[in-house]
């Protein structure tokens, strides 16, 4: 509200006591403005109850936001504090701070342990795949695509071996994207990487199979669920004789391709996207990302 004096001789007095109730006014409309505000958003507040914000606080716990966790507890003690939510805060709060003790007591031991403190993993699932690894081995050939009693092999040259493993998918999928590993040297408190290992078929019922000549469904996953593959990258054999490591990053990025004129005609091409380096916090941290499937000569 404004008032404006327009006319001639108007008394000093009378034109103050007028200004005075004008920012009088000013200052009520400015309070009531906080006020609606401030009521609309407790409103806003106590419209999600106890119980739905005791089960955002359950959800945050789970996913490692303890501070924000913190936080929602003390504001439904506050908005609610004749709960039985409210009431159980204390306990809330307790094991909140004992999940915080346990994962820096964690982050502690793995800092003074370094990669050696890494737990290796054999098994994962990343989106509709679920992964598993064996047979990791180091040797002078990469074995794949057998079939009767044939096979082929790749042969490391001189001063070089092959880092090889067998990874069986398990897919809901009927055309997934696959993942694959990296070798890494370990160096001081990071690890640098040595090469990608390409992916090929373990095994084809046939020669006749392996040709394209008939489908082979045990490699088709739009027929089976489960099929086995090789793994296999060339290193300096002295990357092996120092600590090492086989990482898997949980990203599915090699995709079925066809070349009728290629044997086999079916392959999985791509590229998984494998830093240059690593360092511990890329393993311990929250949604890492990266998992060590075997960790050798530390």
């Amino acid at each position: 509200m404004s008032l404006f004096v327009v006319s001639c001789g108007v008394d000093s007095a009378e034109y103050d006591k007028v200004k005075k109730e004008n920012d009088s006014y000013k200052a009520k409309v400015v309070d009531d403005s906080v006020l609606i505000s401030a009521l609309r958003d407790t409103i806003s507040m106590l419209s999600i109850s106890s119980e739905q914000r005791l089960s955002k606080v359950n959800s945050l716990i789970s996913s490692g936001e303890y501070s924000e966790a913190k936080k929602e507890m003390r504001l439904i003690v506050k908005l609610f504090p004749q709960s039985k939510e409210a009431q159980s805060s204390s306990q809330v709060l307790q094991r909140i701070d004992d999940l915080i003790a346990k994962k820096k007591a964690e982050e502690e031991r793995m800092k003074a342990l370094g990669f050696k403190g890494l737990k290796t993993v054999s098994s994962v699932t990343i989106g509709y795949n679920k992964v598993s690894f064996s047979n990791i081995s180091v040797g002078n050939t990469f074995v794949f695509d057998s079939y009767d009693d044939e096979w082929w092999s790749r042969k490391a040259d001189r001063g070089n071996v092959y880092v090889t493993a067998v990874m069986s998918v398990t897919s809901t999928s009927h055309d997934p994207k696959l993942p694959t590993l990296a070798v890494y040297s370990i160096k001081g408190d990071e690890m640098v990487k040595e090469g990608v290992m390409t992916i090929e078929f373990a095994r084809w019922s046939s020669y006749g199979h392996y040709l394209g000549n008939y489908s082979d469904y045990k490699n088709d996953f739009a027929k089976t669920s489960t099929i086995r593959f090789k793994l296999g990258v060339e290193v300096s054999e002295n990357v092996t004789k120092g600590p090492y490591a086989v990482v898997l990053k949980k990203s599915n990025e090699l995709s079925r391709s066809y070349d009728r004129f290629d044997n086999p005609p079916v392959s999985y091409t791509g590229h998984v996207s494998y830093p240059y380096t690593l360092k511990l916090i890329n393993f311990t941290g929250d949604n890492s990302e990266y998992v060590v499937v075997k960790i050798a000569n530390l």
